[in-house]
């Protein structure tokens, strides 16, 4: 299993089917894995839900978009905290259909990664402007895996 990301050049960050934005050269995405060894306990808010919690594992994926869809980004929002709000403790993101498939795609069209069940993490994201930088969105997802692992890669 891949422990980086590797899409070379720019990528579309695709959420749902729809595009939500694109990252540059200089913020290209990142992707880590995390494998329990101590107890994990669920929480109300779906931070670790119970697939976490019988699965041990978890994969974190973090992207920083230069450019995004205003209205696909604030869909997303709206979703993933209507689906915290009501989510019972001990909560099921794939029995529930809290998850949406998240798709980076290389903006050349030659390497993407498919991450069947992910969502957006609690506090996942960040808007910035520092000093003369350009603006950055910053999202941080989430996915477990399902019966097929973590993601697809399709070269």
């Amino acid at each position: 299993m891949a422990a980086l990301i590797y899409v070379p050049g720019p990528t579309q960050v695709i959420v749902n089917g729809s595009t939500l934005g694109y990252s540059d050269n200089d913020n290209l995405p990142a992707i880590q894995f995390t494998d329990y060894q101590h107890e994990v306990k669920t929480v109300l808010s779906g931070a670790a839900p119970e697939e976490i919690v019988l699965q041990g594992t978890v994969a974190r994926i973090s992207v920083a978009l230069v450019k995004w869809d205003a209205s696909v980004y604030q869909a997303m929002l709206a979703d993933q905290r209507g689906a915290y709000n009501a989510s019972p403790v001990g909560r099921r993101i794939i029995a529930d259909g809290a998850y949406f498939p998240l798709q980076i795609d290389s903006v050349s069209g030659t390497q993407n990664y498919t991450f069947n069940y992910a969502f957006l993490q609690p506090e996942g994201t960040g808007d910035s402007q520092w000093g003369n930088r350009e603006r950055v969105l910053t999202v941080n997802f989430m996915a477990i895996p399902g019966a097929d692992g973590f993601y697809t890669y399709t070269p």
